[in-house]
């Protein structure tokens, strides 16, 4: 799981305040409804994972959690669903589907993230949820991040801006992984622990696997790869954890990525 708090409204980018009118393209949301801002102004909670339908299912289990009513026969306040991207508002929580990837993640976070200022929406907690690689745990363990690793295990995003390299931390907000964490019940049927996360850019190679298309290494070389994370405290990896973490430091939100380990 990985999840920030955004405090201040205010993106910094100065060219957005000369902007007179956006259209957020990939959500398909236009800016200049007052309609639609006045949905997301209550938003606390932006939950993130990789396909709409699990988004939608999330949407409707937390409305039941935090008894949202429904008007009629719409299941949410406020949703969109195009070949890209699919969001589900109830109340103050909004899912959004990403895909795959830090470079589709961040698309969208650009434009969640624009969203959120429009709206004036303030203390906004971005929670990411979806399936990892586990790295000895227990299958079906949940592993909260405490920060993501990236390559040459260092605990920094690399993107780039205007071709030149950018470096970007990728910590965890350590009092919202102890909320998240202080949340387990000793009735739950699965672990919950801390960790840090390895975040690949490829799934086959970039994680060891030996089932891609080409392979340039053995076991034993796969296996040294998965100690080396193991010993400096990582316990699961997966693809989209470094640019949630970085992108919600960028903007001043609390972040936190939060998943389920499917292998030991």
């Amino acid at each position: 799981m990985s999840s920030l708090r955004l405090n201040t409204t205010q993106l910094p980018n100065k060219h957005l305040r000369n902007m007179k009118s956006d259209f957020l393209f990939h959500l398909e949301i236009p800016l200049n409804d007052p309609e639609i801002l006045a949905k997301f102004q209550n938003v606390k909670f932006v939950c993130v994972g990789g396909t709409a339908n699990r988004m939608q299912k999330l949407a409707l289990h937390l409305a039941q959690e935090i008894k949202f009513e429904t008007t009629g026969d719409v299941s949410f306040e406020y949703s969109f669903e195009n070949e890209r991207y699919s969001g589900f508002k109830v109340g103050p929580i909004f899912c959004v589907s990403h895909g795959i990837g830090t470079s589709s993640l961040s698309v969208m976070l650009h434009e969640v993230f624009k969203l959120l200022e429009q709206a004036k929406a303030c203390d906004v907690t971005l929670i990411r949820i979806g399936t990892c690689g586990g790295i000895g745990i227990t299958p079906g363990t949940v592993v909260i991040s405490t920060g993501s690793v990236t390559v040459g295990f260092e605990e920094f995003y690399n993107t780039s801006c205007l071709g030149k390299l950018l470096r970007l931390p990728t910590t965890a907000d350590p009092e919202l992984v102890n909320d998240i964490y202080s949340c387990r019940s000793e009735s739950d049927n699965f672990q919950v622990i801390t960790g840090k996360t390895y975040c690949s850019e490829d799934f086959y190679q970039g994680q060891g696997r030996m089932d891609g298309s080409f392979c340039d290494y053995e076991k034993a070389d796969k296996d040294d790869f998965l100690k080396q994370l193991y010993d400096i405290g990582v316990r699961n990896m997966e693809m989209e954890s470094a640019g949630v973490l970085a992108m919600a430091l960028r903007v001043g939100i609390k972040g936190k990525s939060a998943r389920v380990g499917s292998c030991g």
